[in-house]
């Protein structure tokens, strides 16, 4: 099937897709950028709003992104475009030949809570101003694959759009809930359906992650990489939590801290 053509980084399309490589554009614009074959399909798969998908003129599009573009259900506009266009939409060293725009999507927080409350041990993870990209794309491909119901992202943390954070997701923010939000007051309405908040903490009456309660609905929080939890986060605790250090390493980065306390919950529950 023949495509639209675009060759030129000055054709107007392309600087204003451009723009979503910047926070400032993604929020003006509502729309955010995906780079490489497997989020593409990830995204169209997903059912997110895919509007334009721009591949490599001396490449065929990928067949898995052509099955799942077949199968989506909104049309979404497909253009070629020369490896100089596609360089200028990417944010790696290698440009991955493909690129899509996706527009954001808002869940309503009051309203997927009020269904959560039907469940009888729901798994919260709730990310204290998390700075660092890479860590909070891997924190949720692991909250997703270890059957976390949903993330609260709290204010002054890196955006969830921001390019490193979409790729280290690997397709897991399609899938998995994540809302921003102020946690402390969010942790008052999590209280307020019956549920608990575990603190990551090292303070004097910390329990270790293994000999902690996660029974029920409780959400874990995860706090600053280099901060910790903040004092107002410290204060919703109904229970603190910590990882023991055995080497002379003084902290654990906070994925895999997120990653330890996740799957232990998740063995608990099944035990």
């Amino acid at each position: 099937m023949a495509h639209e053509i675009i060759t030129s980084v000055q054709n107007p399309l392309v600087k204003r897709l451009h723009q979503l490589l910047d926070k400032k554009g993604r929020e003006e614009q509502g729309r955010y950028l995906v780079e490489g074959a497997h989020l593409v399909e990830e995204a169209l798969k997903s059912g997110a709003e895919v509007t334009t998908i721009l591949y490599d003129q001396e490449r065929s599009l990928d067949p898995a992104c052509q099955r799942a573009l077949a199968n989506h259900s909104q049309a979404a506009q497909v253009i070629a475009a020369s490896a100089a266009v596609l360089a200028k939409l990417s944010e790696t060293k290698s440009p991955q030949g493909i690129v899509a725009e996706v527009k954001k999507t808002a869940s309503d927080w009051e309203e997927w809570v009020d269904k959560l409350a039907e469940k009888e041990n729901a798994l919260l993870l709730f990310l204290d101003e998390i700075q660092d990209p890479g860590n909070l794309g891997t924190i949720l491909r692991t909250a997703e694959a270890a059957g976390v119901d949903g993330v609260v992202l709290g204010k002054g943390s890196v955006d969830i759009y921001n390019g490193k954070v979409v790729r280290a997701t690997m397709g897991a923010m399609f899938r998995l809930p994540v809302f921003t939000r102020e946690l402390a007051a969010t942790a008052g309405e999590w209280k307020q359906q019956g549920g608990r908040v575990l603190v990551s903490s090292l303070s004097q009456d910390s329990v270790s992650y293994d000999q902690a309660d996660y029974s029920g609905k409780i959400a874990l929080v995860i706090g600053n990489e280099g901060r910790g939890v903040s004092k107002g986060m410290l204060s919703c605790a109904d229970q603190f939590v910590h990882i023991p250090l055995y080497g002379k390493a003084e902290s654990l980065n906070a994925a895999v801290a997120a990653g330890i306390f996740v799957y232990e919950a998740q063995r608990n529950r099944r035990r």
